[in-house]
């Protein structure tokens, strides 16, 4: 067994912890976590320390929630006069204030039996919090929802588009002219004597016969 500076083992004081844990004596269970983080400073001494430490806490703690909730339940129930659930409510009460009592010895136990052949206790979800990685997996899927959501969106490419120069743009339209002239046309002749149209280099009218020169 490695043993530390002191020439106690490892699993000595990680035995140590656990059975304080046990005997519900929390002042001891710090002092000795203290002493295995300040003093020791062994990986594998610190993980067994903040596992008893935590196994304490999550005792006590469960210990209030429950005495609250059972406790106010029996002063409810007897403030309106019903004094068979209030006692219902304190035997209930006492009843899981014992069996949080035996999961607490029945983990030190289990943690005694395998710090004792140099593993690690291996508590459930204590052990993760103990060693850090429950809090990385929580940091991990907050970064990665993190980058999720500050990727920043594809921006579409603006199109060009080519604009005609200003001096095509306000050249000036030209327009037909307003009026066409038209071709002239030649005078038509006409007999003098009974005003029939005459053709062309006619000497004589082809109505009435009379001379047109």
């Amino acid at each position: 067994m490695t043993k530390g500076k002191f020439g106690l083992s490892f699993s000595a004081i990680a035995v140590i912890a656990f059975g304080f844990a046990a005997l519900r004596q929390p002042q001891s269970v710090l002092l000795v976590v203290g002493f295995a983080l300040l003093a020791e400073k062994d990986e594998w001494l610190n993980r067994q320390a903040m596992q008893a430490l935590l196994l304490t806490i999550a005792y006590y703690l469960t210990e209030l929630v429950t005495g609250w909730l059972f406790g106010g339940l029996a002063r409810f129930f007897g403030w309106v006069k019903l004094y068979g659930a209030a006692d219902a409510m304190s035997t209930v009460g006492s009843y899981v204030d014992g069996a949080l009592y035996l999961a607490l010895i029945v983990f030190s136990v289990l943690a005694v039996l395998r710090v004792i052949r140099g593993k690690d206790a291996g508590l459930p979800f204590i052990a993760k919090m103990a060693g850090g990685d429950f809090v990385e997996a929580i940091k991990s899927k907050t970064g990665a929802a993190t980058s999720a959501q500050t990727v920043p969106p594809v921006q579409a490419e603006p199109v060009q588009t080519q604009h005609a120069p200003l001096e095509q743009a306000s050249a000036p339209i030209q327009t037909a002219p307003a009026a066409v002239q038209a071709a002239p046309t030649p005078a038509v002749r006409l007999c003098p004597s009974c005003s029939a149209p005459l053709q062309e280099e006619s000497r004589f009218c082809t109505e009435c016969g009379a001379k047109t020169e």
